[in-house]
């Protein structure tokens, strides 16, 4: 009995469109949203920080889920909206690894 010996190195990943009058709404519309995140969570950070009152067991989970929220949305956005622009295809091993800035 033969057993599939098929080792998969490389996939494509097509994006949102291929559309060239969408990819500029759609970079932008994920630019806000990004923006949106960024600025709400580093805003709930500080505010945590700033103001003794709340240096509270409930606000320090509050403060650090904003903070696990900033940096999982900084690993992956900014990658995505350059994405947007580009004609490369994503390999395999850029989809599993770690991104770099």
């Amino acid at each position: 009995m033969e057993a599939n010996k098929t080792l998969v190195t490389e996939f494509v990943l097509t994006g949102l469109t291929d559309l060239p009058g969408l990819q500029v709404p759609l970079f932008l519309v994920f630019l806000v949203i990004y923006l949106t995140t960024m600025v709400g969570n580093l805003g709930l950070i500080f505010l945590i920080w700033k103001e003794s009152h709340l240096h509270t067991p409930m606000y320090s989970f509050l403060g650090s889920l904003a903070f696990a929220d900033a940096c999982s949305s900084s690993s992956v956005t900014p990658k995505m909206l350059m994405n947007f622009f580009s004609k490369d295809h994503i390999s395999f091993i850029e989809c599993s690894s770690v991104p770099s800035f």
